[in-house]
C-alpha cells in the first residue's frame, strides 16, 4: 500500500478539555497516526473556531466579545500538546468556519455595508480582518500546522448573501483565496471541506478550489454530503481532478445514536475504504467522537481498531477478533458474535427500507419528522418527490406491512442479543457487562420505540386519509405507549437513557425527547383535526394545512430546512429556518402541487404570517411570481390567480427573502 496521510479528529464539537485532548494526543502518537484535527465547540459563537481561542491585536476592538477565561485556557493546554505533536512528527490542525466576523462588525464598519445591509464580501475591510485574524491565530499558537476551512455554518452566511459584486463561486474562491495566500506566507497549509448540501454548491465550490491552486487539498466527506449511512458513496469525487483529495470519515456513529448504542461498523468501513482507495486520496481522517461522548475503553472502541486496521493494510477479520480478545478474554469471540449484527440493526430501527428516517440518531422531533416525510409514508400512495439530498434515487418504500415487518424485525433480533448478553454475564467483569448490559438494553428501547413511534405515524396519516376514528384511537395508545417506555427507560438508566438528550445540537440542558415528541404529536393532531373539519366545511375545490401531517401534495423543500411550527393554535410552515439568522440557511424555500379547475380561473387563497412586524415573501404560482414586502399583522389572506389551461395542477413555492421568516398557514383553492 502506498504511502497516505493516517488522521483522527478530536473534540467535535466540544469546549477543549485538557485531559481528553492530552489523551487523545498520546493515543494519536502510540497508534502511528501522523495527523491530528482539533475540531472544538464549532457551534458556539463565541467559543467557536480560531476567533474564539485567539485574541486579536489589531482588531482588539472586538475582543470584548470573547470568553478571555476560555482564550487563555485553550493557550494554556493547547499549546502544549502542539508541542508534543510536533515533537513525534504528527502534524495538527483547527478546524475553522467562514464567513465570520465579529457580531459587532457592522455597528464599526457600516461603511462595509450594501443596500441590503449585509456586509459586502469584497470590502478592503474584510480582507483586512481576515489576515490579520489568521495572523494572530498562528502567533498565538506557533506550532499548529494549519486550518481546515468550511464556508457553511457561520454568522455570515457566504454562500447566501443577497446584492453582492461577486456571484457564489467569486465569493468561495475570493474569501477562500485571502486565507490560503495568508497561511502560506506564514509557512502554514489551508485544507479546505466542500460541505455542500446541494450538487450545484459542491461543483461550485470544488471550481473555485481549482483555480485557486491544484496544491490546495480538498478534504470530503466519504458518504455524499453527509455521514448518513444510507447515502451513497461520495460520487462527488470524481470531479476533483486537478487537487489531492483527503478524505474524512466518521466512524463513531454520528447518525446511529451518538455513543449511547452498541455499534461495529466493520461493512461500512471497509467498503467506503475501498471505494475511496479507487480514487487514490493522499490520506484519511477518521472523527473518533462528538458531542462529548467518545468510544475509549468500551466496546464501540472497536471502530478505531476496524480503522486503523484499514489503514495499515492488515487484516480486519485479525485485528477484530484481537481487539476482543484483549479487551474480553474468553468471552472475546461471544461478545464479537454480539457485535456483528449491531450496524445491520441499527439499519433497520433508524431507517426505513434505506431511507433516512432519524435525526442526528436521536428520537425525534416532531418538527424533524414533519421535515423529512415520515408521515407521507404511511399513505397508501406514498408519493416524495423532493429529491433531497438524502433520499436515494431508487428508493421505493414498497408495501407499508414490509415497513412494519423490518421495524419489528429490529425488536426481536435485538431482543435476542440481549438475552444472549444476559447468558453470558458471568463471564465479564461487573463493569464489562454493565458497559454491554446499557448499551443492548438501549437498543432493544430503541427499537421498540421506533416501531411505536411509525405506528404512530401510521395511525395519524390514515386518520386524514380515510376518516376513521379507529385511526385517532390507535394514534393515542401509540403514545401512551411511548410515554410508558420512556418512564421505564428513565426508571432504569436516569440520563442515559437512549431519549435522554443532552447532546449540544439538541439544544441547551437536558431533554426528554419522547414527552415533547408525544406533548407536540397530541397538540398537533388536534389542531390539524379541528382545522381540516373547518376547511372541509368551505367545499374547497383543493386545500393544503401546511406543517400538517397530511399537507402531503408533492412538497418540495431546499434539504432538510423548512420549519413546522404551531403559532397563535395554528400549524405553519416555514421556508428556510425559524430563528432570525440561521447558521446554515438564511433564505430557504419550499413548493406544493395544487389541483386546479383545467380551462378555469382559479382563485387560490394563501393564508399569511410572520414573525416580526413585517412580512417578507417571493410566492411563485406557476412561471408568475409575487414578492410581498410590507407591514404585517396577525394573520390575512393573499389571493392569487390562475388561469389554467388543459392541466389539473400547478406547483406554488413560497421563498423567503429576508431574515424574517414569513409563516405559511394554509392555501386553499375555490
Amino acid at each position: 500500500m502506498r504511502k497516505i496521510i493516517k488522521g483522527i479528529s478530536t473534540l467535535n464539537p466540544v469546549d477543549v478539555e485538557k485531559e481528553y485532548l492530552d489523551f487523545t494526543v498520546d493515543y494519536a502518537i502510540s497508534h502511528g497516526f501522523d495527523h491530528y484535527q482539533l475540531i472544538g465547540p464549532i457551534h458556539d459563537n463565541v467559543r467557536g473556531n480560531i476567533d474564539g481561542m485567539t485574541f486579536f491585536k489589531k482588531y482588539e476592538r472586538f475582543n470584548s466579545e470573547k470568553d478571555a477565561e476560555y482564550v487563555k485556557y485553550c493557550m494554556e493546554v493547547v499549546n502544549p500538546a502542539l508541542e508534543k505533536l510536533s515533537s513525534a512528527g504528527v502534524k495538527s490542525y483547527m478546524w475553522h468556519h467562514e464567513l465570520d466576523l465579529a457580531a459587532g462588525f457592522n455597528a464599526a464598519f457600516p461603511e462595509a455595508l450594501n443596500e441590503y445591509g449585509d456586509v459586502e464580501v469584497t470590502h478592503p475591510l474584510v480582507k483586512d480582518y481576515l489576515v490579520n485574524k489568521i495572523k494572530d491565530f498562528f502567533e498565538a499558537y506557533p506550532k499548529m500546522d494549519g486550518i481546515i476551512l468550511t464556508l457553511h455554518e457561520t454568522k455570515v452566511p457566504l454562500l447566501k448573501l443577497k446584492n453582492q459584486k461577486l456571484d457564489k463561486i467569486g465569493r468561495v474562491k475570493y474569501v477562500t483565496e485571502i486565507l490560503y495566500l495568508t497561511c502560506k506566507e506564514l509557512g502554514k497549509e489551508l485544507i479546505v471541506r466542500p460541505f455542500a448540501s446541494v450538487a450545484e454548491d459542491y461543483e461550485m465550490m470544488t471550481r473555485a478550489y481549482e483555480e485557486i491552486s491544484s496544491d490546495l487539498i480538498i478534504m470530503d466527506k466519504w458518504t455524499q454530503f453527509d455521514w448518513s449511512l444510507c447515502l451513497p458513496h461520495n460520487r462527488f469525487f470524481e470531479k476533483i481532478k486537478k487537487n489531492p483529495l483527503f478524505v474524512e470519515a466518521d466512524i463513531f456513529g454520528e447518525f446511529f445514536g451518538k455513543g449511547r448504542l452498541p455499534l461495529m461498523l466493520k461493512r461500512h468501513i471497509t467498503e467506503k475504504f475501498e471505494y475511496c482507495e479507487s480514487h487514490s486520496p493522499v490520506g484519511y481522517v477518521a472523527r473518533i467522537d462528538r458531542s462529548g461522548r467518545d468510544p475509549f475503553g468500551e466496546v464501540n472502541e472497536v471502530n478505531l481498531a476496524i480503522m486503523h486496521a484499514v489503514l495499515s493494510g492488515d487484516d480486519v477479520d485479525a485485528r477484530v477478533d484481537e481487539f476482543f480478545r484483549e479487551k474480553y478474554g474468553d468471552a472475546g469471540s461471544e461478545v464479537r458474535t454480539l457485535m456483528d449484527p449491531t450496524e445491520d440493526i441499527l439499519r433497520k430501527i433508524i431507517y426505513l427500507k434505506g431511507y433516512y428516517y432519524s435525526q442526528l440518531s436521536l428520537f425525534p422531533k416532531l418538527n424533524h419528522c414533519k421535515n423529512h416525510f415520515y408521515f407521507e409514508m404511511m399513505r397508501d400512495e406514498c408519493n416524495i418527490v423532493s429529491e433531497e439530498w438524502f433520499i436515494p434515487p431508487s428508493w421505493d418504500r414498497g408495501s407499508i406491512s414490509a415497513v412494519m415487518e423490518e421495524k419489528e424485525s429490529a425488536v426481536r433480533e435485538s431482543e435476542k442479543l440481549l438475552d444472549k448478553l444476559i447468558s453470558i454475564k458471568d463471564k465479564l467483569s461487573a463493569n464489562e457487562y454493565e458497559d454491554l448490559y446499557r448499551k443492548f438494553k438501549n437498543l432493544y428501547f430503541a427499537a421498540k420505540i421506533w416501531k411505536t413511534m411509525t405506528n404512530a405515524f401510521y395511525a395519524y396519516a390514515k386518520y386524514f386519509e380515510k376518516g376513521d376514528d379507529k385511526y385517532e384511537k390507535d394514534l393515542f395508545d401509540c403514545l401512551d405507549n411511548l410515554t410508558q417506555m420512556n418512564k421505564a427507560g428513565i426508571e432504569e438508566f436516569g440520563d442515559g437513557f437512549y431519549c435522554v438528550s443532552g447532546d449540544s445540537l439538541a439544544g441547551v440542558g437536558r431533554i426528554e425527547q419522547i414527552t415533547e415528541f408525544v406533548r407536540d404529536t397530541r397538540e398537533s393532531f388536534e389542531i390539524e383535526k379541528r382545522t381540516n373539519a373547518e376547511l372541509c366545511g368551505e367545499g374547497l375545490y383543493d386545500y393544503i394545512i401546511a406543517g400538517g401531517g397530511s399537507e402531503s401534495h408533492g412538497l418540495k423543500k431546499e434539504v432538510n430546512f423548512s420549519d413546522t411550527l404551531t403559532v397563535d393554535g395554528e400549524l405553519c410552515r416555514i421556508p428556510g429556518n425559524s430563528r432570525a439568522w440561521a447558521t446554515i440557511n438564511a433564505h430557504g424555500w419550499f413548493s406544493y402541487e395544487l389541483k386546479v379547475r383545467p380551462n378555469s380561473l382559479n382563485k387560490i387563497y394563501v393564508r399569511l404570517g410572520t414573525m416580526g412586524d413585517e412580512l417578507s415573501i417571493k410566492i411563485t404560482l406557476g412561471d408568475a411570481f409575487t414578492e410581498i414586502r410590507e407591514k404585517w399583522n396577525g394573520k390575512k389572506d393573499v389571493v392569487l390567480s390562475y388561469n389554467a389551461s388543459d392541466e389539473d395542477r400547478v406547483r406554488i413555492r413560497f421563498d423567503k427573502l429576508s431574515s424574517n421568516p414569513p409563516l405559511i398557514f394554509n392555501i386553499r383553492v375555490k
